[in-house]
């Protein structure tokens, strides 16, 4: 069972590029395999940054998401 650490979220303010790096630690330090990196990311997103999850297809892959983030709120 996965420990209860409450994951921040993203709205699409602040730093993209800081969030990112928050989750990817807060993933290794759980030791969160790809299907729940994934579901956790989305989980995460929210408001504006949470709209990029209507333009995913299906099998759609973390680096898609990440990218469209980018594309959007990156800097």
């Amino acid at each position: 069972m996965r420990p209860l650490i409450k994951l921040q979220t993203y709205d699409g303010s602040g730093s993209l590029e800081m969030f990112l790096m928050k989750f990817w630690h807060m993933d290794a330090y759980l030791r969160c395999d790809d299907k729940d990196t994934f579901h956790d990311l989305g989980a995460s997103l929210q408001g504006a940054a949470g709209q990029v999850l209507w333009d995913i297809v299906p099998h759609v892959t973390m680096a898609n998401i990440i990218y469209l983030l980018q594309t959007r709120f990156g800097t």
